[in-house]
């Protein structure tokens, strides 16, 4: 028993355990861990905000540009808007921000020009599109540039009107060979239509210059009149016909000229012959005696188609056997005479034979 009790009877020096708490005490080492892991915490959740808003920016961005190809504006200008204000350090989200609000406003400018032109107020649109045009260059916008079509289309069509407009007036063949050119680089409806309008008018105030010419006879400036025409408008029938119809009394004319020619030649020979042989006749003529004295006078009138002068008059006297006597040899006064004039002569011999008659053997002249 008392074994027993020496056994189970504790001893102060055996070992104890104290199960009350401890007070902790935050080392240097815990402290820097601490603040290292808030650290990484909180750039691992800046860092993935960041990433988050970058691929979000880059989304919108995106949706922007597709939206603002296919001119929705409002998406396009909302979408770049997000993703301007989450990243308002990128200066190139602002410019495609500014770019499609500019192609917004550029396109209603444009489609108010196409309302002008439908309702036939096209007198200024060319300047104006001339300005967008100029704006267009100097912005250097893309986005404007998908508006370009509609300007040519707008600046074509407003060009069509205006000519139409300008066939009302009377216009030389130039001016309508420089509408015709700018009608055939226009690529609408209705140019080829007013192309042919232009070249029918052409062939129409070729013809009608080309007849004036014809009506003088002046057949080469009327065929070059119709070559002009033609060269605008060579597959015109009627300008081809009417050049075909100059050629065909052209060669009737030369022909009838050749054959006035040929009979001018003829009476022109007539008339020289007659000139030289015939030219002169003396209208009336006496013969008086006195004694031995024979006096001739007389008149000669000139009926040739030039003037002549000297005309010399040759007189014989002779016998009863037909022997000459005596002759001499007179001069006609005045001693030129244009064609039907008139002159007069006087001559005497002296005679002491018997003689039986007088005569007048010849007469001579020279042409002028």
């Amino acid at each position: 028993m008392k074994k027993d009790q020496s056994e189970n009877k504790t001893s102060s020096r055996s070992p104890s355990k104290d199960f009350s708490e401890r007070k902790r005490v935050l080392t240097p080492f815990r402290f820097f861990l601490i603040v290292a892991m808030i650290s990484i915490v909180s750039l691992g959740s800046v860092f993935g905000y960041e990433i988050w808003t970058n691929q979000k920016v880059t989304e919108w961005k995106s949706a922007g540009e597709n939206a603002a190809f296919y001119k929705n504006w409002g998406e396009a200008e909302q979408y770049l808007a997000r993703a301007a204000n989450a990243r308002p350090e990128y200066d190139s989200l602002r410019d495609s921000l500014r770019a499609v609000r500019q192609a917004e406003s550029f396109e209603k400018q444009v489609t108010k020009l196409e309302d002008q032109l439908e309702n036939g107020n096209y007198a200024n649109i060319q300047d104006e599109i001339e300005n967008l045009t100029l704006k267009m260059k100097e912005n250097q916008n893309e986005l404007l540039f998908a508006e370009q079509q509609r300007m040519i289309d707008i600046k074509e069509k407003a060009l069509l009107l205006s000519i139409r407009d300008d066939l009302n007036e009377e216009l030389s063949i130039q001016s309508l060979a420089g509408k015709l050119l700018e009608v055939s680089e226009i690529d609408e409806e209705g140019a080829s239509e007013l192309e042919n309008q232009i070249v029918d008018q052409i062939a129409s105030l070729s013809i009608r210059d080309a007849s004036e010419e014809l009506s003088l006879y002046h057949f080469s400036e009327a065929l070059d009149i119709v070559e002009i025409g033609l060269g605008y408008a060579p597959d015109h029938e009627q300008l081809q016909s009417f050049e075909e119809e100059i050629k065909a009394q052209r060669n009737a004319y030369q022909e009838e000229e050749y054959t006035r020619l040929a009979e001018a030649m003829k009476e022109a020979e007539r008339q020289d012959h007659f000139n030289r042989t015939e030219a002169v006749s003396v209208e009336d003529w006496e013969v008086s005696a006195e004694d031995e004295l024979i006096k001739l006078t007389g008149a000669v009138k000139n009926n040739g188609s030039r003037p002549i002068s000297w005309i010399e008059i040759s007189w014989s006297v002779f016998d009863e056997g037909g022997n000459v006597v005596a002759e001499s040899l007179t001069v006609v006064d005045p001693e030129y005479l244009v064609p039907e004039g008139t002159g007069n002569f006087t001559d005497e011999i002296e005679v002491s034979e018997t003689y039986e008659k007088v005569e007048i053997e010849s007469i001579t002249w020279y042409l002028e």
